[in-house]
This record gives C-alpha cells, structure tokens and sequence, in this order.
C-alpha cells in the first residue's frame, strides 16, 4: 500500500512535470471538492480541465512544503508555490480511499510564502 505522503509526493510530481495521466491516476473519478461556499463531485474531465488551467496559468510553477500532517485516511499541505518572483501560499487537505484522493479541502491561495 502507497503511503499517504509518497501519494503527495507523486501528486506534486504530476504538476511539476505536467503529467496528466499521472495525475489522473491519483484522483477519483466524481472526487469531492470542498471550497468555500461550495461542495461539488468533479469527474476525471473536470479534473483535468482544472489541471490544465493550473498549467497553462503557473506553466514551471514549484511547490514546497512548510508542513505536511497525516492523521488515517486525511493529508494536510501547508504548501508554497513560486514561480519566478509570484509566491502564494494555501493550504490543501486531501481525503484518501482505495490508493485515490476521494475528497479535498482548499482556498484560493493567497500572496507570500509561509
């Protein structure tokens, strides 16, 4: 079984390197998705069409981590993510089931790095 935190790792991997199929393969078809104000099943295309305008818009873009937490089933990201002289930092919490982020937590990341 993949641990919670090499499933993050590789998760990061997939933006890093701009691998859809990498990244499809981690997430669930009908994933939910918790952002403020709302709550939503996404489906692997969905998935990917939100995958795709995060390259397209942060194309080089690296993530680093400040702290991460695994408690069962759930994975906490405090992350960085700096390309060129934009930094944002956010907070992602991951729900995993079956070897798949099922569930996730976010906002809009916000300026500066942790």
């Amino acid at each position: 079984m993949t641990s919670l935190r090499d499933l993050l790792d590789r998760y990061t991997d997939a933006y890093h390197d701009a691998d859809e199929a990498a990244f499809l393969s981690m997430v669930a078809d009908g994933c939910i998705r918790h952002d403020p104000g709302t709550t939503v099943a996404i489906s692997h295309a969905d998935n990917l069409a939100r995958f795709r305008h995060f390259q397209d818009h942060f194309a080089g873009a690296r993530f680093t981590y400040g702290g991460v937490w695994e408690q069962g089933d759930v994975i906490t990201a405090a992350y960085t993510i700096t390309k060129g002289d934009t930094v944002l930092s956010g907070i992602e919490v991951f729900r995993v089931a079956d070897g798949r982020i099922a569930e996730v937590w976010n906002t809009p990341a916000g300026p500066g790095a942790w």
